[in-house]
This record gives structure tokens, sequence and C-alpha cells, in this order.
């Protein structure tokens, strides 16, 4: 009996051992589990804020991109002459070409009078009575700019005579005047002169905000001015009110709206933040981001990204939870056989979280990315905007040259006509100085002919045998006419040049246009010494070169020297050596500049393979 009992004793003893073993166990492996799902719960988290502010900021920059154009737009038409010679049609024609060209966020845009009267709209092919859509007179897009004399940028909602709102930006008209004071001297007077305006559409911008959000991301855009007044939101009857009104804040559930109208107003204080707000066991991620223009914080961009993520999370490991317990009471119990398969199966759980985890931190890194890659993007979207304004200022001057002189002529030929006879004497220089400003013209219009070809992938080469010494030597008598005739504005300029036969295969045309465009532009910065061409064989390819003694290469231009619209001066536009190369590539060659190393004019060279099954 006495070893019964002591069995007995021993047995509840071991007993009471395994159960405080399991006890011990399942505390552990439930604050183990409790203290992992926390962590997942706040990388979800923190995981959803953080796309949340990159949508923001995205949208953000598309926005602001947006509005640069509309500037844009208006700098280019306050500063049209069309507008001070009070040129209707012209003027008709740029507002027309300004609204296609941001027609996805802007309804029209006005020229208004220094009176407050729209004299013209981009909405004249459309609505012939435009003058009646705006109030003007007393409104602040006119009335600011007339006080200040600079642009204003609407914070509020104005409209009339329309159900739609709009957002108004406008650029003051200003006339110079000189007046001389009583001591004899010269002041310049800046002078109102009306204004020009673009209306937003707010209807149009929140569409274009919306469409422009990642598809993967569900939630909502709306937009804020400084005093917090809704510029635009999904639910159009809370457009115009301030955020504080009955008719916001009536919408926020009386738990959140303390802090929801803290995070707004941090907001509107122009900070970029994120924040998240939970009720009912639902997340809505609140993220904010200024909008800058021209250095002025004009409105902030808001979005509101419900989300359940995260608690989904902490719901399933919660469940998971649950049912280890369940395992480890039940085989604990059992036998110390199933205490080490539930060791062995918090191991694995542990080695899961840990790959979730990692895949988490790898899809931030990701994101992380992106968003480098999407400055990145902005930046060479800057860039190319940069180039294409430079463009259109050079090719403008580049077509204003030509036709000036054209029209000048024609002109004087006019004057000279007899009214009887209507037949007049014109001289031989002014018949060669008409053609050669056409032929002039005729180059640049097929030079942005070539540039589409190119940019459409249409560029098309029509090869044939020929010997390169006829290209060259053609080339080299235009260029020695022209040296000689005086046109570019010297004679000191030695032409070089030994002809050497040799047979290619490729496009003569396109060839003798590269050689002639590497040519006109060693013309171009040479003002004497020589120009000197040159070909050599190496192998089966051909090497031809073109040697000055001109200005050289701008460091600043080098590195995008074959780049469209890469210039530094003003004597062309950009294009000839673009184009060039595209024709060198297809023929698949290669063409490269250098600085002389005398330091003194610059060499182009060009390659072009040899065919020698000829």
């Amino acid at each position: 009996m006495i070893s019964l009992s002591v069995f007995k004793n021993n047995f509840s003893l071991l007993l009471i051992i395994i159960i405080i073993g399991i006890g011990f166990l399942f505390i552990i492996s439930y604050q183990s589990s409790a203290f992992t799902a926390e962590e997942i719960k706040k990388i979800a988290e923190e995981d959803i804020r953080s796309n949340a502010r990159i949508q923001a900021y995205d949208l953000s920059r598309i926005l602001v991109h947006s509005l640069d154009s509309i500037i844009s737009n208006l700098k280019v038409l306050t500063s049209s002459p069309f507008l001070f010679e009070k040129d209707i049609d012209q003027v008709q024609n740029l507002l027309y070409s300004a609204q296609s060209s941001t027609l996805h966020i802007t309804d029209a845009y006005y020229w208004i009078d220094v009176n407050g009267r729209i004299v013209t709209s981009s909405k004249v092919y459309q609505i012939p009575q435009a003058n009646e859509i705006l109030d003007t007179q007393n409104q602040p897009f006119f009335l600011n700019p007339k006080k200040t004399l600079t642009p204003y940028y609407s914070t509020s909602i104005t409209s009339k005579g329309s159900p739609s709102a709009f957002l108004y930006i406008s650029y003051p008209l200003i006339k110079q005047q000189i007046i001389q004071s009583q001591n004899s001297t010269y002041n310049v007077k800046q002078i109102f002169n009306g204004v020009v305006v673009a209306a937003i559409s707010v209807k149009s911008l929140g569409t274009f905000l919306q469409n422009e959000m990642t598809t993967s991301i569900i939630g909502n855009v709306g937009l804020m001015d400084r005093d917090g007044v809704i510029i635009y939101a999904r639910n159009q009857s809370l457009i115009g009110n301030n955020y504080m009104s009955n008719e916001f804040q009536s919408l926020i559930p009386n738990d959140l709206r303390e802090n929801y109208n803290r995070i707004i107003k941090k907001g509107l204080e122009g900070e970029s933040l994120a924040e998240d707000l939970t009720y009912n066991g639902s997340t809505i991620t609140l993220s904010y981001e200024p909008i800058v223009i021209n250095g002025k914080y004009l409105w902030t961009l808001y979005g509101s990204f419900p989300h359940q993520l995260a608690s989904n999370v902490g719901s399933l490991i919660a469940q998971q939870n649950n049912f280890s317990t369940l395992i480890v009471v039940i085989t604990g119990s059992v036998t110390f056989g199933i205490i080490y398969l539930i060791l062995s199966w918090n191991k694995r759980l542990e080695g899961e979280v840990n790959i979730r985890t990692g895949q988490l931190k790898n899809t931030n890194i990701s994101l992380l990315k992106s968003n480098q890659l999407l400055e990145k993007a902005n930046e060479q979207l800057k860039v190319h905007d940069r180039m294409q304004k430079e463009f259109i200022n050079i090719a403008a001057h580049e077509l204003r040259t030509p036709i000036m002189p054209i029209l000048g002529e024609v002109e004087i030929i006019e004057e000279d006509l007899d009214p009887k006879t209507k037949t007049v004497k014109v001289e031989e220089e002014q018949i060669q100085l008409i053609i050669r400003n056409a032929k002039r013209l005729d180059r640049l219009a097929s030079d942005i002919l070539d540039v589409t070809k190119i940019e459409s992938k249409s560029l098309k080469l029509e090869k044939a045998y020929f010997d390169l010494n006829d290209v060259l030597s053609n080339s080299v008598r235009d260029i020695q006419n022209q040296v000689c005739s005086g046109d570019v504005g010297t004679t000191d300029i030695k032409i070089i040049y030994e002809p050497v036969s040799i047979k290619i295969f490729a496009d003569k045309e396109r060839i003798n246009q590269v050689v002639s465009n590497l040519l006109s532009n060693a013309l171009k910065f040479t003002n004497k010494g020589f120009i000197k061409i040159k070909i050599e064989k190496n192998s089966n390819r051909i090497i031809v070169s073109v040697e000055d003694t001109g200005s050289g290469i701008h460091q600043e231009i080098f590195p995008r020297l074959f780049c469209k619209f890469a210039t530094k001066s003003d004597k062309g536009t950009g294009l000839g050596l673009y184009i060039s190369k595209n024709i060198v590539d297809a023929h698949g060659g290669r063409i490269w500049a250098q600085n002389n190393p005398s330091g003194i004019g610059a060499t182009f060279f060009f390659s072009l393979p040899i065919d020698e099954r000829r």
C-alpha cells in the first residue's frame, strides 16, 4: 500500500508538473503569438500609410505639372503682341490652342479688357454669347491683378449661371509706357491693360485626379484651399463648404471628430502627412500633400483610403493562436511528445512569420525604388518640357529670320509696281535673296518633317550602290560657293578636301543630308581658318571626318550634342545633328564628335559599313 501510495503521489506530482508545464508553455506561446501579431499589424499599417503617402504625393506632382502647363499658356498669351494689337482672330486661335493643350482640366481661356469686359474666349467657336458666362467686373480674378499687377490664383469657388463650379488663374496684361519727368529723366510706367484668365472646371479637375489614382488602391481624393474650404470632393454637395461647417462635420462620427479635425488642420498648415483613424473595426488612412505653385502654397490635396488589412491580419493570427492553444491543451495532457510537436509547430510558425515579415520589407523596398523611378521620370519630363520651350523659341526665331527679308523684298516690289501696266522691274539680287530665304524655310520644314518620321519610326532608306566621293564633292562645292559669295559673312575660310573614290551601299540622299548638316554646322561656327573633310577606310568600315577651326563644342551641350533641340546659340534649331545621328544609326553606323586637342575648333566623325559583296 505504501508503494502504491507513493506511486500515486509521484504520479500526481508528475501530473501537476505536466499541467504546470503545459500552462507555462501555453502562456509563453500565447504571449509570443500576440507580440508577433502586433508587430505584423504595425508593419501592415505602416505599409498602407506609405502607399497612401506615395499616392497623394504622385497625385500632387501630376496636378502641379498640369497647373504648370496652364501657367505656361497664360505667360505665352500675356506676352503675345496680338493682344496689344487687338487682333481678335489671332487671339482666338491662341486661346483655342491653349484650351486644346489643357482640355482635361480647363473649361476655357478668356481675354478680358481693362474695363472688365470679355473681348473673346476659347469658347467663341462653341458659345457665341461667351460674354454672358462670367460676371467679370466684380470678380477677384479681375480686381486683384488690376490692383497688384501680379498673377492671381483663386482659393475659393466662383460660379455663375452654371451648376458647375470653377477655379480661376489670371495673369495681367501690362503695357509699358515711358514717361519723361521734369528733370528730363525717363521712367517706365506699367499700365494695366486687362487680364487673361484660365477657368478650371472643378468637376473635370476631380475626375482627372480620380482617374490618375493607382487602380490597386481604393480611395477618394479631394482639394481644400488654405482656409479649409472644400474645392473638390467626391460628394458634390460638400464643394464650397468649410470643413468646420455643419454639413461636413455631420458626416464624421462623434468618436472620430476631434482627431479627424486635428489631422485636417495639420494638413492645411502645409505639412505632408499620413495618419490612420480606426472606427468599428475599419481603418481609414488620411494623406495630405501641399500644392505649391511658383513658391506659393495655394491648396492642399487630400486622400482617404479605407482598408481592413491590418485588422484582418490581427484577426487571422488571433484565430490561429486560439487553435494552437486548443492543440496544446489536448495533446499536452496525453504525452510529452505532443509538447515537442507543439514546440516544433511554434518554430515553424515563427519561421513563416519571419518569411512574411521579409516579404513585407521587400515590398516596402520595392515601393521606395518605384518612388525613386517616378522622381527620375518627373525630372526627365521637366528637362523635356524645358527643351521643348527652347525649341519653340528657336524655331520661331528661325522662321522669322527668312520670312522678314522675303516680306521686305515683296513689299519693295509691290511699291515699284506700275499701276498702269501692272509690271515691275525686279533685280536679280532681290530674286536671289527671296530664293535663299525660301530655301532656308524649306530646309527648316524638311528638318521638322524628318523629326516627325524619326519619332514615329517611319524613316525609310532607299539604298543603292554609289561613289561616296560624288556626295562629298558636291557638298564641298556648295560650301565653297557660299564662302566665295560671302553669304556666310566671311570669305576667310579655306575648304580642304582630297577626293577618294569609295563605293558604298546606302541611301545617297540621306548620306548627302548628313554631310551637308556637318559642313553647314562647321561653317556656322567658323569665322576664319579652314574646314577639312577627310575619308578613311578601316577594315570593313569607312570613316568620314569634318574638322574646323571654329568656336568648338560648348561643355554644357556636349553630353546631349546629338539629342533633339540641343543648342547653345541662336544659329539653329538643334535638329540637324539629331537627324544626322538617326540617319547614320539606321545605316548601322556611328556618329561622334570631339573638341580638337589644339583647343581650336572641333571635329565630327561618322562611320558607315562597306558592303563587300559587290
